[in-house]
């Protein structure tokens, strides 16, 4: 992959836990993952959710290597007050910003050098009781337009609201702790997000069951920041 491409351009890349048996998971590749690593998936309640961690966890050294060349084990990392992960070493690579999300079915990773940035994906089929989490998780601005939609366009719209809130905390790395019902994101007239300050914001289908949003801090007066999506089937 182009390093050079990534000082102007974010990159997520995308991939389906389903691809990677458990099997080879162990086989072939737990020696990328580190101890605690290791420890984290472990710690996981069911297999899938093992399987979906260590994947996620895969496919990060596996997307940082392709740019840079680096043996997928030698990649250290370590996180932020709120969790946010950030390349350690090698340290001649710590300009690149990467982050993270896995949700029933998809594992992406989100890579740039423009700044810091955030990603998230969820799987939309499932039931929900969107009036009840909508009136928790929204502004209130954001509510009172989504119950102004068509009953057939809120949950989908909910699941879009959503992914840019979660996929903006990602970014200024505030996870959790960041309220997310302080937080309106505005859209144009076409439902593209609009910037908050320097952050730039996008949403994709990755399928026609899961919806994505990145967040992007671009800096002051900065160009818009393309957001191409690839998959990342023969990665590894």
């Amino acid at each position: 992959m182009d390093w050079e491409s990534l000082r102007s351009a974010a990159h997520a890349w995308q991939y389906s836990p389903e691809e990677l048996s458990p099997q080879a998971l162990r086989e072939r590749y737990s020696s990328w993952l580190s101890a605690e690593e290791r420890r984290c998936g472990n710690e996981r309640r069911t297999d899938r959710l093992r399987h979906d961690y260590l994947t996620a966890r895969l496919l990060c050294r596996a997307v940082l290597s392709s740019y840079t060349g680096v043996d997928p084990r030698s990649w250290s990392f370590r996180t932020g007050l709120y969790g946010k992960p950030y390349v350690c070493e090698p340290s001649e690579f710590r300009s690149l910003h990467f982050s993270l999300t896995r949700t029933r079915g998809l594992v992406v990773c989100l890579v740039s050098r423009t700044g810091e940035l955030g990603v998230d994906a969820e799987e939309t089929s499932r039931p929900l009781d969107v009036g009840r989490i909508a009136s928790h998780f929204l502004s209130a601005a954001e509510h009172a337009r989504l119950c102004n939609l068509p009953a057939q366009r809120r949950n989908a719209r909910f699941f879009e609201q959503w992914v840019l809130k979660e996929a903006y905390a990602k970014g200024i790395g505030r996870g959790l702790a960041h309220s997310p019902d302080r937080l309106t994101v505005e859209s144009d007239d076409d439902g593209r997000p609009l910037p908050i300050d320097e952050w730039q914001f996008s949403l994709y289908h990755p399928s026609a069951y899961h919806v994505a949003a990145t967040a992007v801090r671009a800096g002051p007066a900065a160009p818009a920041v393309p957001v191409r999506w690839m998959t990342a089937r023969g990665l590894f």
